[in-house]
């Protein structure tokens, strides 16, 4: 009896210890990654393009300061809605808050505070389907207008303060994220230009931004698959070939010489770009990444832009632009407003688009997180009982010939048991083109449409009527169109069987 009892207060406890320990792990996610694949970035053996914006902070040094969890929440579920697959985020702003620095530029670690709301960040980015660009450290640890600008200049200019601070954080952060494929890249730093030229950041030699660069992307490669970049301010610090250029201070030549390791790399170029930079390289999203003076050997997106537009342009016609010309992503400056160079009331149109006419590049087939799951929201699945008005009798449709104009096909991109996302396409197989279509179709149970893009809808019941949005409303001969949306649903998400366009029954591929 007495070993009885031992067992069990055994059991007891290691359970309770396992219990503990799975708290203090944070969350994963088991998906596949955003790898780089030549020139450009996949996911699941798709392209995936980076339709995304910078979202730096909400109230400045969040991790460890003020973080606010249903701010990013709620936000993160606004960017997603409108059609943004990935937010750049400054992981410390001024460095005054969360991590542990001392007098002398030794880093020792982080705050308790800053691993929790970072947790925090990265269970969010899980439940709404964006992936983060984490910034480590900006130009404005080191300037002087914030109190412990000395200390991070001791620190960068010192090899073992380096040392201190990718071995206590830089290598923590990512094991802690690692697992995690919303983490898809670490910026090293927000644009250090102004390190090397401004007075009040201390004008500090390129070479020990290297230093810092090399030493980290090595412990990075060596302990994750997660992707390294720099957000560099100006392309002549990014090139060897623009006008005016100083020489590419981030490539692999360059930090190799610091270090020498293979995996002392950026995977990709994230170079920003403000209108004041025309009149010396021209507008970055009107011209290839190789013209305007970058090596055509990796990935290069554009990090920063204004959310208004660059000039004489809208933000619309720039990521349009910037995807035809080659590059592999755009982060407009911001999604929340932290300044005058936009918001998402200017940005979500942008965004919105580019989704809508570049469905599969943004969330592609083989991502299978990219719809936000609805675990922890305050979103929730629509119960059978409060969809009203349904018909009393199933309408018919005519079931087609096999010689139809048009066939259509439904794609369930993802689910997620109470929900899913769904895209279809209007394929027109006929001679003419279709100028103006309205598609009509019944669901077999309880599905409700919730958000629909590249298109306007009505539902009564489980009859649904989609019409083009205006600038979708050709399909040329032997042409295509797609739309997609979500839907929230109770039991089962089954396929409609049946389709008209236009009144014409289609084929169901």
């Amino acid at each position: 009896m007495k070993k009885a009892k031992l067992v069990i207060i055994t059991s007891i406890v290691l359970t309770v210890v396992l219990s503990f320990v799975l708290v203090l792990q944070p969350l994963s996610a088991a998906s596949e990654r955003i790898v780089v694949s030549g020139t450009e970035f996949s996911i699941g053996g798709n392209r995936i393009w980076m339709n995304g914006a910078n979202t730096p902070w909400n109230s400045w040094n969040d991790f460890g300061g003020n973080f606010n969890y249903d701010w990013w929440d709620s936000h993160f579920q606004e960017m997603h809605d409108n059609g943004m697959n990935s937010a750049r985020v400054w992981i410390t702003c001024s460095g005054e808050v969360g991590i542990n620095i001392d007098d002398s530029g030794y880093v020792s670690g982080a705050t308790s505070a800053h691993w929790k709301d970072l947790d925090s960040l990265f269970e969010i980015a899980q439940n709404r389907g964006i992936y983060i660009m984490a910034t480590l450290i900006s130009f404005d640890h080191f300037k002087n207008t914030y109190t412990t600008y000395q200390k991070w200049r001791n620190m960068i200019t010192n090899p073992s303060n380096v040392d201190s601070f990718v071995e206590n954080y830089v290598t923590p952060f990512t094991n802690r994220y690692k697992d995690n494929s919303y983490l898809w890249s670490i910026d090293l730093c927000n644009e250090p230009d102004w390190i090397y030229e401004n007075a009040e950041c201390g004008q500090l030699d390129w070479s020990y931004l290297q230093d810092y660069f090399a030493k980290s992307a090595v412990a990075i490669h060596e302990n994750s698959d997660v992707l390294v970049t720099v957000g560099t301010a100006m392309i002549k610090y990014n090139s060897d070939t623009c006008p005016g250029a100083e020489g590419n201070k981030v490539s692999d030549a360059a930090l190799q010489s610091v270090v020498d390791s293979s995996e002392a790399k950026l995977d990709f170029y994230s170079t920003h770009y403000y209108d004041w930079m025309e009149e010396y390289w021209g507008d970055i999203f009107y011209q290839s990444p190789t013209t305007y003076g970058l090596e055509n050997t990796k990935p290069n997106m554009v990090g920063e832009n204004p959310a208004v537009g660059t000039s004489g342009h809208t933000i619309t016609e720039d990521y349009e632009s910037c995807y035809q010309n080659g590059w592999q992503g755009a982060m407009a400056w911001t999604s929340n407003g932290v300044d005058s160079n936009g918001n998402m009331s200017n940005l979500g149109p942008a965004t919105s688009a580019f989704r809508d006419n570049h469905y599969e590049l943004v969330f592609p087939s083989g991502d299978s997180t990219k719809t936000p799951t609805m675990g922890t929201s305050t979103e929730t699945s629509i119960p059978t009982d409060s969809i009203t008005d349904k018909p009393t009798e199933t309408p018919s449709i005519e079931t087609p010939s096999t010689d139809t104009t048009c066939s259509i096909g439904y794609n369930i991109q993802n689910d997620w048991g109470a929900g899913a996302t769904i895209q279809v396409i209007i394929n027109n197989n006929g001679v003419a083109a279709i100028d103006g279509w309205n598609l009509e179709w019944i669901f077999s149970g309880t599905q409700e449409i919730i958000n629909l893009w590249a298109g306007n809808y009505t539902q009564d019941g489980s009859a649904v009527l989609v019409s083009d949005s205006g600038w979708n409303s050709n399909i040329s001969a032997g042409g295509s169109i797609s739309f997609g949306f979500n839907i929230n649903y109770t039991d089962v998400n089954e396929k409609p069987t049946s389709f008209t366009l236009n009144g014409e029954a289609c084929n169901v591929e």
